[in-house]
């Protein structure tokens, strides 16, 4: 259901975005601030997650269980995460405590202390966070994967940096990282729940109305590495692999077209993949298509988690279902059903006040617009035969496939 969206900018160039849903007695309130891993230094790759951290080490007013404390106590919860565009720091709470949620917020985003005790012992936190990622096989394979595709970019790097690249950050890169980025006009709020937007508005006033505009923000173009095969080894008892390759930039129409797409091949147990490759020929235990899309370029791809002899013939499986897809788009009465299903997801996720606080942050930074969901839909349902061959063709082209896998030692 759609209600009333709602954008301010303050004279700071801080925006202010709040969609209201009357229905419900909750609110979700993020501060986006815009840079992710994609801004790190090249020397301090791992910087952006590093402070995300650091945050909720400590204000000049509260320590860190204070601000573990503070929100749990009114029955919310506070958190946030780093992406390769963003870092987000993010509230939810019953809508009576939404001056609390802001103000906490506001704390941690200008008044976090950076304490050097604490940097210490958060960069063995952020080492273990390491670890476990890479003894995690079907999330490293994903690492392996984007450092194919978008070689030698920032995009293509771990965003929480390597061992090495964090024993090189130091409190005072950090301290000027953070001087340089957290500036207005690189700031946006998103609310969305049972609120109302001028309230949001004079509370974000005041406690951000006073920062200072920053410098523009530099991306450095992408570049995406040769197609072919990479083969990693590590001491595991399953065999991982994803084959794609580069997608398109969110501001792209062509992404309704892509859902379907991803949708069709690996989106559920319904999906192609799922149902060929572990339903009939129990090659697989796990299987699904992915993609992301970012400011200017994005990735897709396919992920299956397979018995090393039995690699080769989830692979051409896999191969044979993208091969199908390019000679034959997808049938008419399963276009039509995949749009059933897309509509129905949508719907479902519109209830939730995370996702709608997310939705208009991402689209106000990537297309400095706002879409009303039913014309998300109506784009989905709009699309036709040509646009899945069209984005089929740009994407699953066999002389453009990165296949990257993470197979048991031998």
């Amino acid at each position: 259901m759609e209600t009333g969206f709602r954008k301010t900018t303050l004279e700071n160039g801080l925006r202010v975005l709040s969609e209201t849903m009357t229905q419900t007695r909750s609110v979700s309130v993020g501060v986006w601030i815009r840079g992710g891993s994609r801004s790190d230094p090249p020397s301090c790759m791992g910087l952006t997650h590093f402070l995300e951290h650091m945050l909720f080490k400590g204000t000049l007013s509260r320590s860190a269980f204070e601000i573990a404390t503070h929100l749990e106590r009114l029955g919310g919860h506070l958190n946030a995460f780093t992406e390769k565009e963003f870092i987000c720091l993010h509230a939810t709470v019953l809508d009576e405590f939404l001056p609390q949620a802001v103000e906490i917020l506001a704390d941690l985003v200008r008044h976090a202390r950076l304490d050097g005790t604490d940097f210490d012992t958060e960069k063995q936190v952020i080492l273990e966070e390491i670890h476990a990622l890479e003894d995690t096989p079907e999330e490293w394979i994903h690492e392996l994967f984007l450092d194919a595709v978008i070689a030698s970019h920032p995009l293509g790097l771990p965003i929480l940096g390597t061992r090495d690249s964090l024993q090189g950050i130091s409190r005072d890169a950090m301290q000027t990282f953070r001087e340089k980025s957290f500036t207005a006009d690189h700031l946006l709020v998103s609310a969305a729940g049972n609120l109302r937007h001028e309230t949001l508005t004079a509370l974000v006033s005041r406690f951000f109305a006073d920062m200072s505009r920053g410098d523009p923000i530099e991306t450095e173009p992408v570049r995406f590495g040769p197609a072919g095969t990479r083969t990693h080894r590590s001491p595991i008892n399953q065999s991982h692999f994803c084959l794609g390759g580069p997608g398109i930039a969110y501001s792209n129409p062509d992404k309704f077209p892509l859902i379907l797409l991803s949708t069709y091949l690996g989106g559920g147990m319904s999906s192609r993949l799922f149902q060929t490759v572990r339903e009939k020929l129990g090659l697989a235990y796990s299987i699904y298509s992915f993609s992301e899309t970012w400011s200017d370029s994005g990735i897709f791809g396919v992920y299956a988690g397979t018995s090393d002899e039995r690699m080769p013939q989830a692979l051409e499986a896999v191969e044979a279902e993208l091969d199908a897809v390019l000679r034959q788009g997808i049938p008419k009465p399963e276009l039509d059903g995949l749009k059933s299903q897309l509509r129905g997801n949508l719907l479902l996720s519109h209830e939730n006040v995370h996702s709608r606080m997310g939705r208009i942050a991402r689209m106000e930074t990537y297309t400095a617009d706002y879409m009303p969901l039913d014309e998300v839909i109506g784009r989905i349902l709009r699309v036709g035969p040509d646009d899945i061959r069209r984005i089929a063709e740009a994407l699953l082209n066999p002389s453009a496939r990165h296949l990257v896998a993470l197979r048991s030692e031998e």
